[in-house]
């Protein structure tokens, strides 16, 4: 019976930190607020019912609830203040907390285009800088995937999704120095 509820209640925690997401990348501050404080709420609530026992609270479902919280908090206190939280802030153990971190990369890559489209370049490459800031700081924790299970597979993807966003950051560069370059040719005439 436990079992159970830990599984809803970690579902949920993990069901409102996606929308969290979502409405941080919406510029949504306000549901992204709400979202992720009832996500911590939640967790609080699972966290201390499964104190009891071991055997549930290291388990796989009960990280994935940590590691989505990390990630949606990590989103949006660095799209919102670009301020990196540590594990300690969000209350959460390391490794779900490296997980997290690795995963922000993704949804940073998708705020760096997202400004891009509306051609905020200069935002875009914040945003690059972060990423590169988060792959500086995972690249520390050179473990076995007996200490840290997936870490080298999370590593390769964030240091892929920087060089894709890199790569679409350049062409948009590149693409807005030709656009003005162009404007100021037809001016000329």
């Amino acid at each position: 019976e436990l079992r159970e509820k830990v599984l809803d209640v970690s579902r949920e925690v993990i069901r409102l930190s996606a929308r969290a997401i979502a409405a941080t990348h919406r510029e949504d501050q306000s549901n992204a607020d709400e979202f992720l404080a009832k996500s911590r709420d939640t967790l609080a609530t699972l966290t201390e019912a499964v104190k009891a026992e071991p055997h549930l609270a290291n388990s796989g479902i009960i990280l994935a609830a940590y590691q989505e919280y990390g990630e949606a908090t990590l989103v949006r206190a660095l799209i919102r203040d670009g301020k990196l939280l540590t594990p300690e802030e969000l209350s959460i153990p390391y490794k779900p907390y490296l997980a997290a971190l690795a995963d922000t990369v993704g949804e940073l890559r998708r705020h760096a285009l997202d400004l891009i489209r509306v051609d905020e370049v200069e935002r875009a490459e914040q945003a690059l800088k972060l990423m590169e800031e988060i792959f500086e700081l995972l690249m520390e924790f050179d473990y076995p995937d007996a200490i840290l299970p997936g870490m080298k597979r999370k590593q390769d993807m964030v240091r892929r999704v920087i060089e894709h966003t890199r790569g679409d950051l350049t062409i948009a560069i590149r693409q807005r120095k030709l656009e003005r370059t162009l404007k100021r040719a037809e001016r000329g005439k």
